[in-house]
């Protein structure tokens, strides 16, 4: 009968260790969990940023190409005609 209950002992004492196991890694699991949205949401953040950085760059080479191309007094013109062209189809579209 002895050895029985030290059988008994011993199944439940794995049976608590794969218990308290279990909660650990649900709880890492949770942590995890979390970790994934906040990156995610800080990677939404930097691809919104090199998209802008992007865009500020094209602009930047599109400013120095046409000023080596017209000089500065031109290019300013032509950068302001671009401008209001590209609102202009702006207007269009969201009609």
């Amino acid at each position: 009968m002895a050895n029985e209950q030290l059988i008994i002992n011993g199944i439940e004492q794995k049976i608590r260790t794969i218990i308290e196991s279990n909660i650990k890694l649900k709880n890492e699991n949770s942590d995890l969990k979390r970790e994934i949205v906040r990156r995610d949401s800080e990677l939404v953040v930097l691809k919104r940023e090199l998209e802008e950085k992007k865009s500020e760059l094209v602009k930047i080479t599109l400013a120095n190409t046409l000023e080596k191309e017209f000089g500065k007094e031109e290019s300013n013109k032509k950068l302001e005609d671009l401008i209001a062209e590209i609102d202009r189809c702006i207007e269009v579209l969201t009609e």
